[in-house]
This record gives structure tokens, sequence and C-alpha cells, in this order.
């Protein structure tokens, strides 16, 4: 067949496993999420979720679209975004912008930690809106799916102690890690939990911690501290291509006590529905960033569930089931899909309503656009 061979198109989409370098060591929990025998920590320790973004890794060698989201299609592998860009209206609905150009505006990981990360902060949507002329900053979220064993979790959030712009900026410039390390107190976590990490807040992910990384759609960071643990953050990786100075600005400077973090920072889940099969909560809305909304999906009987209309990317975060599209959906009528825990999905914006029949109790994170991507 001659021609560019069309792409049939898939209410229901199983997404193949997309792990990524980074500048930090992990990954065992990601492999033990998927059930794995064999769990070992690397220097691949994300699993992007149907990314179309490619990674930026400043200091290592270049890989040809690392980071895409890559699928089986009838024409080959192709890139998960040229599939969607085929069949817009079908995968996106009404997510499109009006000169009809559209942006994914969320990137979703699972994220596993075997050392402390580098302390770093990201510019709030304020700042790289009318300082630096971007469109994003970089709003973070973190569902905590598991912890190792013998790890009491925590992260760095906020300065529990700040040593205020000037001295901030000596502490960076001397890398004195005594009194960079003074400067934040322990915030512990735990898994269930939702925290949220504001733009222009200092944080670091704790050592030992699996989760679900939700982002704005950006690559601004200042990374604070250069080396942990013999992983060395590359000069061209740590001050945006601006500058210390410059990114002094970015840093909020309050002061909060750990009490005042967990009440800003951690949030309450609320329940959208219960029904004798299944609850769903919503984990993180529209106050909190235009850009994404993050729901779980706890279902335990067979149950049909009704679709949001928009362009979703789920995770199994426990459990197994069995997910398919109700009759009538317009798209292929044998779309089923088998999924366990670590496997992750699509469910294009034109699925109608699916039904879901656990083994068990299954739970299942969905992460779908906000108004943002609707502009």
């Amino acid at each position: 067949m001659k021609g560019k061979v069309r792409n049939m198109r898939k209410g229901l989409m199983k997404l193949p496993r997309n792990r990524v370098r980074r500048n930090y060591l992990g990954g065992a929990g990601i492999d033990r999420l998927h059930g794995e025998e064999v769990c070992v920590d690397n220097d691949q320790p994300e699993e992007w979720i149907g990314s179309m973004v490619e990674a930026v890794n400043p200091g290592m060698e270049p890989v040809k679209q690392e980071g895409l989201a890559m699928v089986e299609t009838e024409a080959g592998i192709r890139s998960l975004r040229e599939v969607v860009e085929e069949e817009q209206s079908f995968y996106l609905g009404d997510s499109i912008h009006k000169d009809g150009t559209w942006q994914l505006s969320f990137l979703l990981k699972i994220l596993d930690s075997a050392m402390r990360l580098h302390v770093q902060a990201h510019p709030s949507t304020r700042f790289a809106n009318q300082v630096m002329g971007k469109p994003y900053g970089k709003l973070e979220c973190y569902y905590i799916l598991g912890v190792r064993q013998g790890i009491e979790p925590y992260i760095r959030l906020g300065f529990q102690h700040t040593p205020g712009r000037e001295k901030w900026g000596q502490i960076i410039k001397t890398q004195n890690r005594e009194e960079m390390d003074g400067c934040f107190e322990k915030i512990p976590v735990k898994p269930g939990e939702v925290w949220y990490i504001p733009g222009g807040m200092p944080h670091a992910i704790g050592e030992g911690i699996t989760m679900l990384e939700i982002m704005e759609p950006s690559d601004l960071v200042v990374r604070c501290e250069f080396e942990r643990e013999g992983v060395v953050v590359p000069e061209e990786a740590r001050f945006m291509g601006k500058g210390l100075e410059f990114c002094l600005d970015v840093f909020d400077y309050t002061e909060y006590s750990r009490e005042q973090i967990i009440e800003k920072c951690r949030i309450t889940p609320q329940v959208l529905e219960r029904t004798g099969a299944l609850e769903r909560r919503r984990l993180v809305g529209e106050g909190l960033t235009p850009c994404f909304f993050v729901e779980t999906l706890q279902v335990w009987e067979e149950a049909v569930v009704s679709h949001n209309e928009r362009f979703t990317l789920g995770v199994v975060c426990s459990g197994s089931c069995r997910m398919e599209l109700e009759e009538g959906f317009s798209g292929r009528p044998d779309e089923r899909l088998c999924l366990r825990a670590g496997d992750s999905f699509l469910i294009a914006a034109a699925a109608g309503a699916y039904r879901i029949v656990p083994e068990g109790t299954v739970e299942l994170a969905l992460i779908y656009p906000g108004k943002d991507m609707e502009q």
C-alpha cells in the first residue's frame, strides 16, 4: 500500500515501558512495582508515561528520541505524539487551542530514588511568564506509592531556616554542604500521601521513595547542589543558562516550619464518588494548577465508569484488572486491556464509558488536562 499508512485509532491503548536516564540513581522501586524478580538501581530511575517531549540530559551522550513514548501501530513503531497528531479530535476532543495547535499540558512519571536527589527549585508560572517569557513554570505534584524496607521516607521542602537571598547565593557558590543542609529539616512522607511543590520552593526527594510525579510541561530548573554521592550535575544543567545571580530571584525565601509546610503542601484528597463497587478521589484539581487534574479510581467489584471526554493517561498503582470499552463505541470493537501493577495506559477523549473487572481490588491513577489546554 503506497503513501502514508493511517494508524487505526484506539480508544484504549496499553503503553510500553519508557525508562529515561537522569542525573541520579534509582529505579529498583519501578522494577518492584512491575513485579520483576530482579530489581536494579541504575541511571534510569524514571519511567515517563505517554510522554510527548524528549528528555534533556546535559552532560550525557545524546540518545535519539529519549523520553518520547513509542507505540506499535499498523505502520510500525511510531511516537505517540505522531499518532495523536493524525487523529487530534479523536484523542484530544475539545482540548485543542483555537488556532488548531495543541500541547499536552503535563508530564507524568513514575520515579524511584535510591539516593536523596540534588536540591533544586523551579520558577513559578508568574516568574516564567513575566521574567523569562516562557508559557509554563513548573509546579510538581507527588503521589507516594511505596518506600524501600528500612527507610524513614522524607523530602526536603522549603526553607525551615532561611538563609536569605545573599547568604543562599554564597552557599550555592561555595557548595558549603553543612550550611546548605542546615537550611532544611526532613519533612516526613508516607505511601498514599499527596504533595505539591510550588514554583520557587527549594526541594529534594529523599532516598528510597517510589512515586508518581506529575508536573507542568517545563524543563526549567535551578540546581543548587552540584554533587551527590558521586553524581555530578554538569555546569550547563545548573542555572537554566542564565547564571547564578539571575536564578537567585527564582527562590521563595520564606521560612516555613515543618508544620507549616505540611499544612501548606500536603493535599487532602476529595472523594468525588463512592458506590458499592468503586471510589473515585480527586488528588489534584484546578485550584493548584490549570494544567492538569489527578484522580484515583479504586475498584473492588465489576463497574462501568463514565469517561470525562478528555485525553487521559493512567497508571495501575496496585492490583490488576481487565479494562474494556462499552458497546457502541465507534472505534475498535475488540479493545480490551489486561492490566497489572505498574502498567500504564491511554484513554482517548472519544472513548465512552469503560468497564473495569478487577481481580480483588485495583487502584488506578488517572491524569488529564485542565482548562489550560483548551485556551
